[in-house]
């Protein structure tokens, strides 16, 4: 499907058509994949929608880049083509995929919308919050540079041999299965180094909370005790912010899992889901 903007959004229905939907919208450098063990436990049960997100897997840049603005914008284009008058989906945001979720919620009415599930998300100050390089805590003036430099890099990714235990440590957890790891440097390593670059660089300046202060469905927080990149404390952050605005679910931390809750314990993560869906059809 088409965007205002040129770009070429890649879109997957899955399941009956006559399902109650799920939307699946994944985070930097994956690709609908990513959603696998999703779509094929859920599938059977709910018409599961997943997109690449622009310029990731078999969708195009389009000319007006990678924002949270923009991409709030391709979700309201996403629903506005696969929802009929009427129906309602269950979001499901995973990491920039919750960002895209915020972003949207900040401009559009959630009619279309009966519920939310935000994992492993965050909703601003990026560089400020992740332990992506927790020793910069010792040299806090250098420490956004850093960050942002690391995250708009162009740098290929090295071969699997030498990528698995940063890569592990960094987006799962060390309690992660070689398999969980080797699939996610994959989906990894197939993103474009110079879309990559764009996309971190969308992190620059992140500030998505009145988008989640606006969010007026039931909403499930998602975490992992060994999460680096959003840490639990910014998903606890987040919880309190629903539940001040009575919007708030459930909150799930998951023990033993890093930032790739559903590849680390799908179907902890896919129980989530179903409760969330089936107590809001």
């Amino acid at each position: 499907m088409a965007t205002h903007d040129g770009a070429q959004l890649h879109v997957r229905s899955y399941g009956s058509a006559f399902g109650q939907p799920i939307v699946l919208i994944h985070g930097f450098g994956c690709r609908i994949e990513y959603w696998n063990p999703q779509i094929n436990a859920l599938a059977a049960k709910y018409r599961v929608i997943a997109y690449d997100q622009r310029g990731l897997g078999r969708s195009t840049l389009g000319s007006d880049g990678v924002r949270p603005d923009v991409l709030g914008r391709d979700l309201a284009a996403v629903l506005d083509a696969v929802l009929a008058p009427g129906e309602r989906a269950v979001l499901v945001g995973h990491s920039f995929g919750g960002i895209t979720i915020m972003a949207w919620a900040q401009r559009f009415a959630a009619h279309a919308v009966s519920a939310v599930l935000l994992a492993n998300t965050i909703a601003e100050r990026f560089s400020a919050t992740t332990m992506l390089l927790p020793f910069a805590d010792r040299y806090r003036h250098i420490r956004r540079p850093l960050i942002t430099a690391l995250a708009g890099s162009t740098m290929t990714l090295p071969s699997i041999r030498w990528s698995r235990w940063p890569l592990q440590r960094m987006a799962l957890s060390r309690y992660a299965d070689r398999q969980a790891v080797d699939f996610v440097y994959e989906i990894l390593a197939d993103c474009r180094t110079d879309v990559r670059a764009v996309w971190g660089a969308g992190l620059s300046g992140l500030d998505v909370t009145a988008g989640l202060e606006k969010l007026p469905v039931p909403t499930t927080v998602v975490t992992g005790t060994e999460d680096r990149l959003t840490p639990p404390a910014v998903a606890h952050r987040i919880a309190e912010t629903l539940q001040v605005r009575g919007s708030l679910h459930r909150f799930a931390r998951f023990p033993r899992a890093g930032h790739c809750t559903n590849i680390e314990v799908p179907y902890a993560f896919n129980a989530e889901i179903e409760q969330l869906a089936d107590a809001t059809r």
